[in-house]
């Protein structure tokens, strides 16, 4: 048996398919399978069910599952073992956001005099969890939608997630001087239909794709005036500075940290609010680093 093995078997049940572990051990889903198939030769034991949509642990999985993440919980540590290591970590993971970006950037201004090492990745909320899950953040920032609590909280509970929320929002739509809705405080969502929008890479949980942010028959996410994707919140800033292209984001900063001289205008008449917070692993705690930048980051949502 070698680490590899432990490592693709923990993360496909992590991701709950092989094609999403592919994806995050930068690999192809065929030697995925291989690598599982192999273990489940040596091991005797079939270890997970696979079906249309993904796999599912088998009970003998659960087993494994559990010894193998404590395994590579281990080697973890033993990794961080010797050498001029930095004392303190911060790895975070967020969905893209400019603004949470400044507040991390004058956190990390703040604590200069601390021994420390960061990692900031930003990522979808289905990808956040899936850092969380095998330890690649320790913290993970997202939005998530009042109708979406539900499902999100079955997604957190199987892969032993906790949720923090810090603030209660509302969607909104951020326009830049160059909209010619720049000027109004509030809109019907039904404007967004006229709206040419730019969109971050979508995911179940994003604010822009799930009709239940917005009234009934809206859905941003399937809008045909969706003109531009992106993966990086920097292009989407760009795109607001210099065009009339709007983004639906939420009010969560709405006035601070407003260096590209953008508006947020309300969306009128919603019934879902947006819970931003944290994820966090159940069994762990939080390191005094995360703990402060989270102490830090609350008194700037205040």
């Amino acid at each position: 048996m070698e680490l590899k093995q432990l490592q693709f078997f923990v993360v496909s049940a992590d991701m709950g398919s092989f094609k999403r572990a592919a994806e995050v051990l930068y690999t192809t889903q065929p030697h995925v399978s291989k690598i599982i198939k192999t273990l489940e030769t040596e091991l005797k034991v079939e270890l997970f069910n696979r079906n249309a949509v993904g796999v599912e642990l088998t009970e003998d999985g659960k087993k494994v599952y559990a010894q193998a993440s404590a395994i590579m919980q281990k080697m973890d540590l033993i990794r961080q073992v010797g050498g001029d290591r930095p004392r303190q970590k911060l790895y975070i993971s967020s969905v893209p956001n400019s603004k949470l970006v400044e507040i991390f950037s004058l956190f990390c201004q703040k604590e200069k005099d601390g021994d420390f090492q960061y990692q900031f990745l930003e990522a979808t909320v289905e990808e956040i969890m899936g850092h969380m899950h095998h330890h690649t953040s320790e913290i993970g920032f997202v939005f998530i939608s009042q109708r979406q609590q539900a499902g999100f909280t079955h997604q957190l509970e199987h892969k032993k997630l906790d949720f923090i929320p810090m603030k209660k929002t509302k969607p909104c739509l951020l326009v830049g001087k160059n909209s010619p809705l720049y000027g109004l405080s509030s809109i019907d969502p039904s404007v967004l239909q006229t709206v040419r929008l730019v969109q971050t890479r979508e995911d179940f949980y994003s604010i822009s794709v799930h009709p239940g942010h917005l009234k009934e028959d809206i859905s941003v996410g399937h809008n045909s005036r969706a003109v531009v994707r992106a993966n990086s919140d920097s292009v989407v800033m760009s795109l607001l500075e210099h065009t009339d292209m709007g983004t639906v984001s939420c009010d969560l900063l709405a006035g601070k940290f407003e260096r590209y001289k953008l508006r947020a205008i309300s969306l009128t008449g919603l019934k879902d609010s947006i819970h931003f917070g944290y994820i966090k692993r159940k069994r762990d705690d939080l390191s005094p680093a995360a703990e402060r930048f989270v102490a830090y980051l609350g008194k700037v949502l205040k």
